[in-house]
């Protein structure tokens, strides 16, 4: 095993973006539908193609949302729910058994795909011609019961792929900022691809040694999962003021919008979506939601990533399969640190970074609907 290919690999869960792309659409075709796409949360009713307000470009989708539609919140929390399934679920492995046997972690059942009253699939994916997991963290209810305001913020993937008319997208939405949370020899490997008026921010959360691969045996069960809690606690204990740049962008009302992301918009940018979000005041059950919506984008992450990763690494590619998802226990690490050490985001992020009260106040305003 290659170090410098495991680096590359194991920081953002998948290095190989350019050749996923280019082989993307080959392998689309020859594999059939995943279970439990975004289609498949969404009904087979077509979405008027009309912008959330009269300054923003429309999301082209086929469907609308199901189970969960649109409902005004009486309350500053939502209900949580687990998704339900009106037929057996398929997957990449029949019965999530791999080839020597192994089980296989269940990435979308009810304890690691949570629906919400306020998920608003409808309204929360952005669609593009070349995307996977870019959502709006607008709609949810925080602090009075006020909504949080949609198309001002995004997280997202990495952004190199990105078509022409993906492009269009974002200068239509006049988006102002995208921070990068990759390492720089990633950023400038798969640079990310903006409108001209959209400022780039790099803000690398890991290096290498935070990594500690040099000993990493990715065929033994536990390795990975392993390794992903320990990367959670390393951006929760040590790097909050890099995280913190960003919000200090939410404070000035003028800065919208702005898009993170990592490699894959899962950990990282889960992460950030936490520390918003709690600002916000939304309630953790509901932040929990939000974070395990990726786990809709497992099949086809897994499909393209994991069988390129696989060849660089030699090894099969179900040994990688939980690099593709997200579980809620690695999100409650973050929140069990902040709960435990400080009571809330807002003291822990007075303790390990330069915001202050006055901060947190200028995003509210900014962010929640009056």
């Amino acid at each position: 095993m290659k170090k410098t290919t495991t680096l590359a690999i194991i920081a953002g869960a998948a290095a190989a973006i350019p050749a996923y792309f280019l082989v993307s659409k080959r392998i689309r075709k020859k594999q059939s539908p995943p279970s439990t796409t975004w289609s498949e949360a969404l009904t087979k009713e077509t979405i008027l193609n009309e912008p959330l307000s009269e300054n923003l470009p429309p999301v082209s989708m086929s469907t609308t949302e199901s189970a969960h539609p649109d409902k005004p919140s009486k309350t500053t929390s939502a209900e949580v729910t687990p998704v339900s399934e009106s037929e057996p679920q398929k997957s990449t492995y029949p019965g999530l058994i791999a080839p020597n046997g192994r089980i296989l972690y269940n990435f979308k059942d009810e304890n690691n795909l949570i629906f919400c009253e306020e998920t608003q699939l409808s309204k929360r994916l952005i669609q593009l011609e070349n995307s996977i997991n870019i959502r709006d963290i607008g709609g949810y209810t925080g602090i009075d019961g006020r909504k949080i305001k949609w198309r001002k913020v995004i997280r997202s993937e990495e952004l190199a792929h990105l078509s022409d008319k993906d492009v269009d997208y974002f200068s239509a939405l006049r988006l102002k900022h995208v921070f990068d949370f990759r390492n720089e020899s990633k950023s400038k490997r798969q640079a990310d691809r903006l409108p001209k008026n959209t400022e780039y921010h790099l803000l690398p959360i890991f290096s290498s040694a935070d990594m500690e691969l040099d000993h990493q045996d990715f065929t033994q069960p536990g390795v990975i999962d392993a390794f992903m809690r320990h990367i959670y606690k390393i951006q929760t204990e040590d790097r909050a003021q890099c995280f913190a740049e960003v919000l200090k962008y939410l404070t000035e009302p003028s800065e919208y919008p702005i898009l993170y992301h990592c490699t894959n918009g899962k950990d990282r940018t889960g992460f950030m979506t936490y520390l918003i979000l709690s600002i916000l005041g939304v309630n953790e059950e509901v932040i929990l939601s939000d974070y395990t919506l990726t786990n809709l984008t497992f099949d086809e992450s897994f499909n393209l990533l994991g069988n390129i990763m696989s060849e660089e690494l030699g090894i099969e590619n179900y040994h990688l399969w939980e690099f593709y998802g997200v579980k809620p226990e690695w999100l409650k690490i973050s929140m069990n640190y902040v709960n435990t050490n400080f009571g809330s985001v807002e003291t822990y992020l007075m303790e390990k970074t330069d915001l202050r009260e006055k901060d947190f106040k200028k995003i509210r305003e900014n962010l929640l609907a009056k």
